[in-house]
């Protein structure tokens, strides 16, 4: 989560701050001890004495810098300064977490009106029907004004209520990115300002509105923290699956089949409503059936979506229309059981899918395995190119793809033998080297009798470890299409690493596979 100087200013108002800020929007994702023998960053607020700061000056008050932003405060301790402000990132990042984990519960806008009762004064939440769905119930009957009490005795606003309510007057509109308003009520007794945010799905429908009440003017820490509100409010409009409107899930996912997202908040998003891990194993598969008439694929779809809810599922059309008769999903993968031999991806394929999409008469076209979901745009390329190649696994396509210099570098590198990686992490927590044995052998074309040699092992030790590495990671070394996508594989890793053999642990050394 990200906060503004204007919410830091107010968090640390007992320090009598005196502020000069410029920005108008959450910017710093983080907080450091200034020095100058490191670059800042200018996503950081950095914290130190004014003499940090300044050379000449033998001031030690203490002073917050973020780009343009100054505030200076009347203490010298630093690091009661500093624990302070961390304990402002911690809030409301537990704060944020509740409120976009809201969507999971049962009255999701309630969920989110109770964790703001310590941020702001009554809240409510309106549906397209006017009807109160949630509101801050810790403020009873007779302790707000009559419109309050509409809610509790009416579930919604009397006649009277909304004709004054309508009379307001107009304050301010914040960024047009949020679409959040403020008015003034004059006829609304002991609360009359009030801060109204849209609630939107992903066609930018109106969907309900949440509606924050206060005494005094609205100060610009709120009307910054109302950012956040916005964002949960969107994402819960988005989440439930109906005929019209998919979850924000899927929107997601549709924009990484496209590349239309590639940044880390996305990502992070997306896992977090999954309920999965950055290392969770997924895959692409495109379903295609020859005679499928668009309703037919609307009943696979929904046949789909019943035996595997944690599959996620779109139709080729919602990316373009040229598309419009096809499926594309991503499934999680769960990793092969520990001590399993003969696969070379270590993940359990998804056998009962492949069975269910037999029975509706649908032709599969698979990706590779990757873990993550930042390559799934790379993933879509090689489950679209097994259905143009005919082919339907990625495996026999991936040599064509990894000896065309014409590709881009990233789809090269997705188009490495997939054992390559498993290969090389075995040798690192085992101490062996099959990944240098098998490279030599491959090489030297197989003669067994020069690869001992520049190996300086015993023939039959190599014939013993040739096997072992076969069963191990689910190598067919008597295959020619095997053979020839594994030597092309070591080269092109040296290749791509610019023939520095010694950075291939490096390379390695994170998942997804082959690429740092």
């Amino acid at each position: 989560m990200k906060l503004s100087m204007v919410i830091l200013e107010h968090w640390i108002r007992h320090y009598q701050p005196v502020a000069i800020i410029h920005s108008t929007e959450p910017t710093i994702v983080g907080i450091r001890l200034f020095s100058y023998e490191k670059t800042p960053d200018a996503d950081y607020l950095y914290v130190g004495r004014n003499r940090d700061f300044f050379e000449n000056s033998q001031s030690d008050e203490v002073l917050l810098v973020h780009r343009k932003d100054v505030i200076s405060l009347s203490t010298q301790e630093l690091e009661d300064v500093f624990d302070t402000l961390m304990d402002a990132f911690v809030f409301y990042q537990n704060w944020e977490q509740n409120m976009l984990s809201a969507f999971q519960q049962e009255n999701p806008e309630q969920v989110i009106i109770d964790a703001c009762k310590d941020i702001f004064g009554p809240i409510f939440f309106a549906n397209r029907s006017l009807q109160i769905t949630a509101f801050s119930r810790q403020y009873p009957v007779g302790s707000v004004n009559r419109n309050w009490d509409d809610f509790w005795a009416l579930g919604t606003l009397s006649v009277n209520s909304l004709a004054y309510m309508q009379q307001g007057q107009y304050l301010e509109k914040l960024s047009g990115k949020w679409d959040c308003e403020l008015f003034y009520e004059e006829y609304a007794e002991n609360y009359p300002y009030s801060m109204m945010i849209s609630q939107e799905n992903s066609n930018h429908k109106l969907t309900g509105q949440l509606t924050i009440i206060s005494q005094t003017p609205f100060q610009e820490y709120q009307k910054h923290l109302a950012i956040f509100l916005k964002r949960a409010l969107c994402l819960v409009a988005n989440h439930e699956i109906t005929d019209d409107r998919i979850s924000v899930a899927q929107s997601l996912f549709q924009d990484f089949l496209q590349e239309k997202r590639t940044d880390a908040a996305s990502f992070h998003n997306f896992y977090q409503m999954q309920g999965w891990k950055p290392e969770q194993f997924c895959m692409v598969i495109l379903f295609k059936s020859s005679g499928g008439a668009l309703a037919t694929y609307a009943y696979h779809m929904k046949t789909l979506r019943k035996y595997f809810p944690n599959v996620l599922f779109c139709t080729g059309s919602s990316l373009s229309e040229q598309f419009e008769e096809e499926i594309i999903c991503c499934v999680p993968l769960e990793k092969a059981k520990k001590g399993a031999e003969g696969n070379r991806f270590d993940v359990e394929m998804p056998e009962g899918l492949y069975q269910m999409a037999g029975r509706l008469d649908l032709q599969c076209y698979s990706s590779y395995p990757f873990p993550g979901v930042e390559n799934l745009a790379g993933q879509y390329r090689q489950a679209r190119t097994c259905f143009l190649r005919g082919k339907e696994q990625y495996y026999d396509c991936a040599l064509e793809d990894l000896a065309d210099i014409e590709s881009n570098v990233r789809t090269r590198q997705l188009a490495l033998h997939p054992a390559l990686h498993r290969i090389l992490l075995y040798d690192q927590e085992k101490q062996t080297a099959f990944y240098e044995m098998l490279e030599m052998y491959l090489r030297c074309e197989r003669d067994r009798g020069l690869t001992a040699q520049k190996l300086f092992v015993h023939k039959n030790t190599l014939v013993y470890r040739l096997q072992k590495a076969e069963g191990l990671f689910g190598l067919k070394l008597d295959d020619p299409y095997e053979r020839e996508y594994l030597l092309l594989s070591f080269r092109c890793v040296d290749i791509f690493l610019r023939g520095l053999r010694a950075r291939r642990k490096e390379y390695f050394a994170e998942e997804p596979p082959c690429l740092s």
